[in-house]
């Protein structure tokens, strides 16, 4: 009896990393779609108002060319804006949008039996368009500055995923690093008008655990 005990436990904990393990295996296919929106209004000691709000939409697409392993590949709409309402109608603030276009290979490295490391590399673009208004109150003088930029290069990032189900899992992406060639495009208006480029190389490290990206993703 203790050992028909045994084996029943160990063919429930086999059955159970089956279950886990068989949407990320060899021939799957997989869609995932993350979403974020705020919209918040806090109120300034000089009877000012600071309005923020941010729009997020980023879809992929996955598919298993080896069992764990997956071509990668998807885009993203990032949209901003922070404004300060006055009495002066020339309120200061800022409006960013940005564009990205990845692809790449993504790993699955298991913790249990339902959670695993996401290790995903690969190429990446991206184009952001910011927006400045500012204003001189003593002159009342309002001016704007806008930046474009282009990016293109190679992009790694770590996040963990849950799997309640065989069908669905529940991503968070917690740290990403980017090598990329950049080339910027500043425009200012109001009393001085001047334009001018530049181009070079970066290289940044991003954390996401103060805003977590978290997606949803389905298997088939």
């Amino acid at each position: 009896m203790k050992k028909f005990l045994i084996l029943f436990v160990c063919l429930g904990i086999d059955s159970v990393c089956q279950e886990a393990n068989a949407q990320i295996s060899q021939g799957n296919h997989s869609v995932g779609l993350e979403f974020g929106w705020s919209d918040r209004s806090v109120d300034l000691f000089d009877e000012g108002t600071q309005q923020d709000n941010y729009f997020s939409l980023m879809p992929s697409y996955s598919y298993f060319i080896k069992d764990r392993l997956s071509v990668i590949g998807g885009g993203s709409f990032n949209k901003r804006n922070n404004k300060r309402i006055n009495q002066n109608p020339n309120s200061p603030g800022w409006k960013r949008k940005e564009l990205d276009v990845f692809v790449g290979l993504r790993k699955h490295i298991e913790i249990s039996p339902k959670l695993f490391m996401l290790a995903t590399y690969g190429l990446k673009y991206s184009w952001t368009d910011n927006l400045t208004e500012s204003v001189i109150a003593d002159e009342e003088d309002f001016n704007t500055s806008r930046q474009k930029v282009n990016q293109f290069g190679l992009f790694g990032n770590l996040g963990l995923a849950y799997f309640p189900n065989e069908k669905f899992s529940f991503e968070l992406i917690f740290i990403e690093g980017q090598f990329f060639k950049v080339y910027n495009k500043h425009i200012w208006g109001g009393q001085y008008n001047s334009n001018y480029q530049d181009n070079g190389w970066g290289f940044e490290v991003d954390g996401f655990l103060d805003q977590p990206s978290l997606a949803i993703r389905y298997y088939f």
